[in-house]
């Protein structure tokens, strides 16, 4: 019982756009579909959706098929709900008549009851008689998910929820939406380009480049043993610098460290968790500080390479000036290492 999208492909004109993704998110599971603007991950919810038919694969919901190259339903038929980047509420309509929109075909004491419960659900009880106008960003957003949830879905798609919200609110906005979203215990897909958000929300984490899904798993699973360079990296403060393995040493342009790990020669993706960078005094290293910031409990020290070909950021215990040579240490238990692709 679960959202399936299975080997899709899908193209713009002559453009690729998507090519043979697979995603599936089960009930009571919140599934974040992470990547950078561009690479496809719009273009996916929109076919979960029926927005977009299915121009090979096939989008299924607890084994109907919602859509493939030659069965297609309507949006409006699907039991999917869809909360929009922009909220797309009715701006000449209440709170109230905005849930009750796709209800219609409720007897109206039902309809009532039920957008009574959903503005509940989302703690806007009391707005009910206000329009899109008189309300916050949050306020907005919570009032889409009630609509969509209004309708019952078995599946929830969320685009960008928090794209229109204010820094300071986004953390508080995650944990109301992702209480909402478990307490429906519906699948849902969240669209997100930023790892915070992702790792604060999902459950599990597919993360997509170039139009294909690169790698799915938990937080914890990316965290410890991650399959790829772009899953290692989700974490906030995680840095990719490029090494050459040569036996169980990496050269890198900030020295040559001990790997920790089993692997073939050549050249790799080194990926450094926060906190796995350290630096020191070292006054015969051509490594050298760029800039130096008290950020609690430590030091964030900027680095550049010789002859400033690249940069890292380390951690350090004490200050140290604009210029300074430093010698990098490498915690091998927060590194990982990928082979480049020949």
């Amino acid at each position: 019982m679960s959202l399936i999208l299975n080997d899709i492909t899908h193209h713009y004109g002559d453009t690729l756009a998507v090519s043979s993704a697979r995603l599936e998110a089960v009930p009571g599971e919140i599934l974040c579909l992470f990547g950078p603007s561009g690479c496809g991950k719009t273009t996916l919810l929109r076919l979960a959706a029926g927005l977009e038919q299915a121009q090979q694969g096939s989008v299924e919901l607890d084994g109907t098929v919602l859509s493939s190259p030659e069965i297609h339903i309507a949006p409006e038929k699907r039991p999917v709900g869809f909360v929009f980047q922009d909220y797309v509420l009715f701006p000449h309509l209440t709170v109230s008549e905005n849930v009750a929109f796709g209800l219609r075909d409720l007897p109206r004491g039902e309809r009532r009851e039920r957008v009574k419960t959903e503005l509940d659900g989302v703690g806007l009880a009391e707005f009910g008689n206000r329009y899109p106008h008189q309300l916050s960003g949050g306020q907005q957003q919570r009032v889409a998910l009630a609509r969509a949830f209004a309708r019952r879905p078995r599946a929830m798609l969320l685009d960008e929820p928090f794209a229109s919200i204010d820094a300071v609110r986004r953390r508080q906005l995650r944990d109301d939406i992702r209480r909402i979203l478990k307490a429906r215990d519906a699948a849902a897909i969240l669209v997100t380009h930023d790892p915070e958000e992702a790792l604060a929300l999902g459950d599990q984490i597919a993360i997509m480049r170039e139009g294909r899904i690169v790698e799915t798993a938990s937080p914890k699973a990316l965290f410890e043993e991650p399959k790829t360079a772009a899953g290692a990296s989700v974490f906030p403060g995680a840095q990719i610098i490029t090494a050459r393995r040569d036996g169980n040493q990496l050269h890198t342009a900030f020295g040559i460290f001990t790997s920790g790990r089993d692997g073939a020669d050549g050249m790799v993706d080194f990926v450094l968790h926060e906190g796995g960078v350290t630096c020191e005094p070292n006054a015969d290293s051509d490594v050298t500080v760029v800039d130096c910031r008290f950020t609690g409990p430590d030091w964030l020290v900027f680095l550049k390479s010789a002859g400033g070909g690249a940069k890292l950021l380390a951690r350090s215990q004490q200050a140290h000036a604009v210029g300074a040579a430093v010698g990098v240490l490498i915690d091998p238990l927060q590194s990982f290492e990928f082979a480049k692709p020949a």
